[in-house]
């Protein structure tokens, strides 16, 4: 949505707005966020502010079906690495190596020469940061939704900050023209922000009982779909090439069921 919009800041802040202020009323009804809760919502919002900046960025200067899976395949594998001193999960060799499998097949996504030389390096340089930091937020977003009595409390409270940050960002990049902007897209925006809500929730949900590489790598394998998009609505090609690189991303998915 955020690509295809007339105006990728306006759809933006439809997107992270309108899930916050969905989500946002529930913490009258909510227990408290402990102190540690505030230390991991500080990261968060340091780290969301500038994967939202790259965000956009990536996807005003890359194509969709490049820039996407760089930014989230890229993830899996530094998320499992780190999460081995951030959270003491050792996953077994053959998750690892399912990991790794669905990583590789991930890449090959990206792996287009033409575009590459016609884009430049920037987008690609962009999506890779994009990739770090989404590695080192979601590890801090699986700590604080496992804060005992508190998880559920993170998850609106992580929402509510998101959609605070969103907000300035909006307002410095397009000021008064952000109001006029998202009254003129108001039902695909408030789509964004329910799917944005109903995708995180499950994301966070399965990585408070399960390890956070493993759900990461089978999260991001959502590039294949991704990829369909940009054929169907940017008319990006799928072709042989991502057609293996898919059927690898599901030998690594077979290898990581296998592991658990």
């Amino acid at each position: 949505m955020v690509k295809g919009a007339n105006d990728g800041v306006v759809m933006a802040s439809w997107v992270y707005c309108g899930s916050g202020a969905m989500l946002a009323p529930a913490l009258l009804f909510l227990p408290p966020l402990p102190a540690a809760g505030w230390l991991l919502i500080s990261a968060h919002f340091s780290l969301h502010m500038i994967y939202k900046v790259l965000l956009l960025k990536m996807y005003s200067q890359g194509d969709f079906g490049q820039v996407f899976p760089i930014a989230r395949g890229s993830a899996p594998v530094l998320i499992t690495l780190i999460a081995i001193p951030a959270a003491g999960e050792f996953p077994s060799a053959t998750a690892m190596l399912g990991v790794t499998i669905i990583c590789l097949g991930l890449i090959g996504f990206t792996l287009e020469p033409r575009k590459v030389q016609r884009a430049g390096a920037a987008p690609i340089i962009l999506a890779g940061a994009a990739g770090a930091v989404v590695s080192v937020y979601t590890i801090v977003d699986a700590l604080g939704v496992r804060l005992p009595g508190a998880g559920v409390t993170f998850f609106v409270t992580l929402f509510t900050v998101d959609a605070i940050g969103m907000m300035i960002l909006g307002l410095y990049w397009r000021r008064e023209r952000l109001w006029s902007g998202m009254t003129t897209c108001w039902k695909p925006g408030m789509l964004g922000a329910l799917l944005s809500v109903l995708n995180f929730s499950i994301v966070l949900w399965v990585m408070s009982f399960n390890p956070v590489g493993l759900a990461a790598a089978i999260r991001e394998t959502s590039i294949v779909i991704a990829a369909l998009i940009g054929t169907y609505w940017f008319k990006e090609p799928f072709g042989p090439r991502r057609i293996a690189a898919a059927s690898i991303i599901l030998l690594g998915i077979g290898f990581i069921n296998w592991a658990s």
